[in-house]
């Protein structure tokens, strides 16, 4: 076999958030796993086989390590007369026989440059002598061992046998064995598998448990490093020990009884699935991943404003350029634009680009395309105007609706009719201003929206109107209900991120407040102080840090009812800091968390104080969706054990428009859903927290490699965040692959100035040396796309 480490494998690390708290003095606590109810089970798996219990038991063993972790590499550590082993996490066997066969042939040497992870954070196995076959203390028999020697039971328990250099091994005492050492010396295991033997100084080195190795320090004190998990078999229990919270211990030792349940019921059972306690698995498939069933009837939204216009037609529903629209001339000029489109031959599941600033023109058009049947297709006129055109065609736009201004940029078009509203105004106005008798089907496209594509390809994401119903609904309960002056808009239309400002106001009788087009984000601040205060405000973390500085904390108190920040990392330290600024009673703040693919938002909640974690969690899902963190084979994963975000329910897009590999890819068919239900795979990691919560860890993609090494660019962030001279950094990796490098770039505390070589002093005090960014860069702010994200190519042009 080749030696671990060799071939990039890593000695496996217990998951970060069962560890004890850096600096803390944990005090290992016990669980028992008993199995002996079992016997006959597991003997028969051990036999067919042609191994032995403690073979079966380590099996065990490793399923639970694989059930704790991402990578397929690691290796478990086991401990036996001869040392410390290593044997490989198998996640990949089918069933129960094939899983004690692999692991049976798994085992070997340990180099000693093998191990990345300190002893606290590592698990080790070891199984009592006794483990196997039954023992006589006292009356001296003797059995065949598990290599065709003859042991013989001495007294007390002990045993002698024939070690594997030919040597006598011989137990002295509790199953303590005696034995030749490589160099001529005697090695005594003194207790539990512990081994006594000389030190290469002429000291005495003991292994006091689980393989860890006590000896005299240079300066005379005794060094013992501790696993952060011993496992101890024997032929009637398991018994763990470990520094970690009473509920970790708990499961984990639930999970080894129910692997070992499953291996003595049936030998070719399912060795893939997931085994956790039943209690855990209903809460992370059920109780905390699920929404709650509501009803929302078949009405569209665009139905629903229309019943809103009705009952309100004097109400402002647009403020735009210090003019208003009433909600009767919102609906009557929509109906005229649909009558157009239709002429035109608008229809369900067609797609209608839509190409608008913010003007009095923008909500009436895509109504209109509403209620034509049609669907629309978002096209920012600040975008390039070859990205413009290659979206049109991709999605075979047969019309689209604009401006004599944006003309110049959406030609040629390759076929299909442009209606230019400012042309067409009078004709247009002409039409009857009565809705056209078709009803929309919920099924039928809402809108198809482009997302940029890590393949450099943008990707049209198709949403239905259901989806759509489904998410502003439950924002106009959540969000618009928080007050009666409406929702600001102020980021792209191309960005879904804004939709339920949007619309949401449009459901409850209240008024939309398109901001100017375009906007400085210095000015932001300005225009959003002077229409407060709002029912709600939804932005990037982006946004919300600049507005914590730009404005007052009155202004920050009487802003809204509530703010909403989206779309990126919501960090912790901004929450605290607006909720600060916010003062008692002042604009609570909330987060949502959701990809373009679910319907611009499938969770969230509001925040009444800033949580321990560094990343804000991502809430709870909304009404009649899911959201899951399950592995790559959509197994469930434990509470605290990093994993994929998947997510369900009556949000989840159609797929992506014209791309059928890349649909199937992503959209899978949901195992814990009605038939023909399917999950989205986000790409976003996340952890469960004991509370329920679900702790955002980043982005699949954004997990990078730095000399082979897997580096969470967010825990660097947060780290140089733990400086005082630090007010905010942002770490990314730059260079080409085969030689990446990572650069932070830092924003000092004010009035301080930045140290670099004091920053990477901080850094390796608690990262290992492939964490350490090659360059820092200090900066004033942290630049911002259009969509209010970090701008990385910004940040990579400072190097």
């Amino acid at each position: 076999m080749t030696p671990a480490g060799a071939s990039g494998a890593t000695v496996f690390a217990l998951p970060t958030a069962w560890r004890p708290a850096p600096g803390s003095d944990p005090v290992p606590e016990t669980a028992v796993v008993e199995h002996a109810d079992l016997a006959d089970g597991l003997g028969a798996l051990a036999g067919i086989c042609g191994t032995d219990l403690p073979t079966v038991l380590l099996a065990a063993h490793i399923k639970v390590l694989g059930m704790l972790g991402e990578a397929d590499e690691r290796c478990a550590e086991v401990a036996d007369g001869a040392g410390v082993r290593h044997v490989t996490v198998v996640r990949a066997a089918a069933t129960w026989q094939e899983l004690v066969l692999r692991v049976a042939k798994a085992e070997r040497p340990v180099p000693g440059s093998a191990n990345e992870v300190t002893y606290g954070e590592r698990a080790l196995f070891t199984a009592g002598a006794e483990a196997g076959g039954e023992r006589d203390g006292s009356d001296g028999s003797e059995r065949s061992g598990s290599d065709g020697s003859v042991e013989r039971s001495l007294s007390a328990g002990g045993f002698e046998r024939p070690g594997s250099d030919e040597g006598v091994e011989r137990s002295v005492s509790g199953g303590s064995v005696e034995r030749p050492g490589s160099d001529g010396s005697v090695e005594r295991s003194v207790s539990g598998g512990s081994v006594e033997r000389p030190g290469s100084d002429g000291s005495v080195e003991r292994s006091v448990s689980g393989g860890s190795v006590e000896r005299p320090g240079s300066d005379g004190s005794v060094e013992r490093p501790g696993y952060g998990l011993r496992v101890h078999a024997d032929e009637r229990r398991l018994t763990l020990t470990a520094a970690l919270d009473p509920p970790y211990l708990a499961r984990l030792a639930s999970m080894h009884r129910e692997v070992l349940r499953a291996m003595a019921a049936d030998p070719d059972g399912d060795a893939l699935a997931a085994r956790l306690d039943p209690d855990e698995r209903r809460a992370v498939l059920g109780d905390w991943s699920t929404g709650p069933r509501l009803d929302r009837g078949a009405g569209t939204v665009v139905e629903r404003i229309e019943a809103q216009a009705a009952a309100t037609p004097d109400a402002t529903a647009v403020k735009v350029a210090g003019t208003g629209i009433t909600y009767r001339e919102l609906d009557e000029r929509a109906n005229r634009i649909a009558r157009r489109l239709a002429g035109l031959g608008a229809r369900p599941d067609a797609l209608v680009g839509v190409c608008l600033r913010r003007t009095a023109d923008l909500l009436p058009a895509l109504l209109g395309v509403w209620k034509s049947g049609a669907g629309y297709l978002p096209l920012d006129p600040a975008l390039p105007a070859e990205r413009l055109r290659h979206m049109i065609d991709a999605a075979g736009c047969e019309l689209v609706l604009t401006e004599s201004a944006h003309l110049p940029a959406l030609e040629p078009l390759s076929g299909g009719d442009v209606v230019l509203l400012d042309r067409e105004r009078e004709s247009i106005e002409a039409l009857p201003a009565t809705p056209l008798d078709r009803t929309t089907d919920p099924r039928s496209l809402a809108y198809v929206i482009y997302t940029s594509g890590s393949t450099g390809n943008p990707k049209g994401v198709m949403v239905e109107h259901a989806g759509l119903a489904n998410y502003l609904l439950w924002t106009a309960e959540t969000y618009a209900a928080r007050g009666t002056g409406g929702s600001p808009v102020f980021s792209s239309i191309s960005f879904d991120l804004g939709m339920p400002s949007l619309f949401a106001p449009l459901l409850t009788g209240q008024p939309v407040h398109l901001l100017p087009d375009p906007l400085d984000t210095a000015d932001l601040g300005d225009e959003l102080a002077a229409g407060a205060p709002y029912s709600f405000i939804k932005m990037t973390p982006g946004h919300l840090d600049l507005l914590s500085y730009d404005l007052t904390p009155d202004e920050i108190h009487s802003l809204a009812g509530l703010v909403i920040a989206a779309g990126d990392a919501f960090t912790s330290e901004l929450a605290r800091r607006w909720l600060e600024f916010a003062g008692p009673g002042g604009t609570p703040v909330a987060t949502e968390y959701g990809p373009t693919e679910i319907t611009v938002g499938n969770s969230g909640e509001t925040l009444t104080e800033p949580p321990a974690t560094e990343l804000i969690p991502l809430g709870a899902p909304i009404p009649n969706t899911t959201m899951y963190v399950l592995t790559d084979r959509l197994e469930p994963v434990p509470v605290g054990v990093p994993g994929e975000v998947y997510i369900g329910g009556t949000g989840v897009a159609r797929g992506y428009l014209d791309r059928p590999g890349l649909t199937a890819e992503r959209f899978l068919p949901d195992p814990y859903g009605a038939p023909g239900s399917c999950l989205y795979r986000t790409g976003d990691r996340a952890r469960w927290r004991a509370d329920g919560s679900l702790e955002f860890l980043g982005r699949v993609d954004h997990q990078v490699k730095i000399r082979g090494f897997r580096v969470e660019l967010g825990e660097i962030q947060a780290r140089l965040r733990d400086h005082a001279d630090v007010a905010e950094a942002v770490v990314i990796a730059v260079g080409p692959v085969r030689s990446r490098s990572l650069a932070a770039y830092v924003i000092p505390a004010e009035g301080t100035p930045m140290d670099a070589t004091g920053l990477r002093e901080h850094l390796a005090a608690v990262l290992p040396a492939y964490m350490l960014p090659a360059h820092f860069v200090a900066i004033d702010q942290v630049p911002l796309t259009t969509n209010g994200k970090v701008d990385t190519r910004v940040l990579q042009g400072l190097l």
